[in-house]
């Protein structure tokens, strides 16, 4: 494995995904995954790195299916690794054939006592493993150091051990990180005619296991008949020629390989259960706080209200659906009373107050108020401190469900509601007339008092998400009633008056003949009339009863409450550790695709059926 083969990208989305797992310290999954990742890291980066490196080819097989008797006769002599027939019926250590000149490179591996043998293919380093099935916990400790470092796996089994389930459970162990070949030794036990059947048994096992071995990556041979065609086939396999390109890539593949196990499915489907386990308690949370808002909007006396809120939001959002001139008298139409309001003042600032214009001053507060302000007010009124317990035991619930779930340290405050302010200047001057307005009313007891202090709370509490909502409704209303016929039908005649005046005002200035100040004056006047039609068009879509938004459909606005914002905290921190996980793998797997077709089955071993 190779640290400086991995791309700088590559290891950056690595060290990502570490930081967002480790976010998520109280999720046990969370932390393996990152555990894994990290030990990815410290073995890319510790790792002999360099093509020098010999090619690893380790043997893995359980107790006496011949293994080290392979090992001899790969390399062409007796007594390289002790086989059954002469000390012991078990490989106890690691025999390591080597060429003296590739023994600098090979990598040190803590506790495996390798027993080093030389021979004379640079290149290749074949590695006699302990056996798998041993009762000693040490051998299969080493054995595994071995198979980590490896490029290669070759499992060795025979007819009779082929079943083996201790062998068979350590081959899927490794099943998604390496290369493989597969031997079925002593076929010279087996008759002829047996043959062909305990082959197909052989293979059908290693299908299950999810490995396709029809790529020139299976032998079935006999170690004490090295002469034969399997055997050749095979000894070509291990050390024939391989490029330093493919070396590369092999080790790349490697790699990559090693970040994939980590996040395999096992620890990835428990954080997505985790995360739809917080989406269902979330939703349910949800309509519990809209069934709040419910029994408040249904009210008879707010359901006039709701439409003149509506109908005003939808007012201000029409002049960008039209466009064109129309788009003037419709933004007029929204902003008419406080810009009443503002020029009343004006002239009293400028010209001075009087009793005339402090009269208009206040008919145009109270038209904006009544229009925008009061219908809000009265239908907060509707909301009591019931329905303020009702939601704050919302919240409380959102909270236990972390507590129950052991993720209640993980979510973060809420967003400072200061934020929310910007862009919004406009509105706020509004309100500010309109409150100083609601205040002389208030004094003059033509409204109510200010209601206690609880109440104050419970009507700023729903009043954003209310103000949020309505702006939804209006918008979908907008949407849905003013269309390309609107903007047509209203412009075409103010278009027409326009172009008319602009010719007659062009061809009088290139024939020299200046048109009298009157024409400007009936200009003016014809094309204000002329947007009349179409104002009057878009005034009937907005102001009719007829299909207006539901109040069911003010309340579905209603999608983040901030009574489930920790639930929703920690379930957005979910899924964006799988999106990033997901867009990981999946540059990973399209690496990998690459880099195979660089790496020929028969010379360099199969890759398992499906790696996901």
């Amino acid at each position: 494995m190779e640290h400086q083969a991995v791309s700088e990208q590559i290891l950056a989305r690595v060290q990502n995904l570490i930081r967002k797992a480790r976010r998520l310290e109280r999720l046990p999954e969370a932390q393996v995954m990152a555990l894994r990742l990290e030990r990815v890291l410290n073995m890319l980066k510790h790792g002999q790195a360099g093509a020098q490196r010999p090619v690893c080819i380790v043997l893995l097989g359980g107790t006496g299916v011949g293994k080290s008797e392979l090992f001899n006769a790969l390399l062409g002599g007796a007594g390289l690794s002790p086989t059954s027939a002469s000390i012991r019926p078990k490989t106890m250590h690691a025999y390591v054939a080597i060429s003296p000149s590739d023994r600098q490179f090979f990598p040190e591996i803590d506790g495996a006592e390798l027993i080093f043998k030389e021979h004379r293919l640079p290149g290749v380093a074949l590695i006699d493993a302990p056996d798998v099935d041993s009762v000693e916990a040490l051998h299969l400790d080493r054995t595994r150091k071995l198979i980590e470092i490896a490029d290669i796996v070759v499992h060795v089994g025979s007819p009779d051990k082929r079943a083996n389930f201790r062998i068979n459970d350590e081959v899927r162990r490794w099943s998604l990180r390496k290369r493989w070949f597969f031997v079925l030794n002593k076929m010279d036990q087996i008759a002829e005619l047996d043959r062909e059947a305990v082959i197909g048994d052989f293979l059908e096992r290693l299908h299950e296991l999810g490995f396709d071995v029809d790529q020139g990556a299976f032998f079935a041979l006999s170690a004490i008949e090295p002469r034969t065609v399997q055997f050749e086939r095979f000894q070509n396999a291990l050390f024939s020629y391989r490029a330093i390109e493919q070396i590369h890539a092999l080790r790349l593949e490697d790699s990559y390989s090693l970040i994939r196990f980590a996040l395999a499915g096992d620890v990835v489907k428990s954080i997505e259960n985790f995360r739809e386990q917080l989406l269902a308690h979330e939703q349910t949370l949800n309509n519990q706080v809209r069934e709040v808002f419910s029994q408040v909007v249904h009210a008879a006396q707010s359901q006039d209200m709701l439409r003149r809120i509506i109908r005003e939001q939808a007012w201000r959002s029409a002049s960008g659906r039209v466009g064109g001139f129309l788009a003037l008298p419709v933004w007029m139409r929204s902003r008419m009373a406080f810009s009443g309001l503002a020029y009343q003042l004006a002239r009293m600032s400028t010209g001075g107050p009087s009793l005339g214009r402090m009269i208009r001053a206040g008919w145009h507060a109270a038209k904006a108020a009544w229009q925008g302000i009061l219908p809000m007010q009265t239908l907060l009124k509707g909301f009591t401190s019931d329905q303020e317990r009702r939601l704050l035991e919302i919240g409380r619930d959102a909270e236990r469900i972390l507590q129950d779930m052991g993720l209640d340290q993980l979510h973060g405050r809420e967003p400072d509601p200061a934020q929310d302010q910007v862009g919004r200047l406009g509105d706020e001057e509004q309100a500010v007339w309109a409150a100083r307005f609601l205040r002389l009313l208030r004094s003059q007891g033509v409204i109510g008092p200010i209601r206690p202090s609880e109440d104050v709370r419970t009507r700023e509490m729903f009043q954003e998400r209310l103000e949020e909502a309505v702006v939804v409704s209006a918008s979908n209303m907008v949407y849905t009633r003013l269309g390309m016929l609107h903007t047509l039908a209203g412009n075409l005649l103010p278009v027409l008056v326009f172009g008319h005046a602009a010719f007659r005002l062009v061809s009088g200035w290139i024939e020299g003949a200046w048109l009298p100040f009157d024409f400007y004056l009936t200009a003016v006047a014809v094309f204000l009339i002329s947007l009349v039609p179409g104002y009057l068009l878009v005034s009937f879509s907005l102001t009719r009863r007829t299909d207006m938004p539901e109040t069911d459909t003010l309340v579905r606005a209603i999608e983040n409450p901030s009574e489930t914002s920790g639930l929703r905290h920690v379930r957005m921190s979910l899924e964006e550790l799988l999106q990033e996980t997901q867009a990981l793998l999946d540059v990973l797997r399209i690496r990998t695709d690459v880099m195979r077709q660089e790496l020929d089955p028969s010379r360099f071993g199969v890759t398992i059926r499906h790696q996901e």
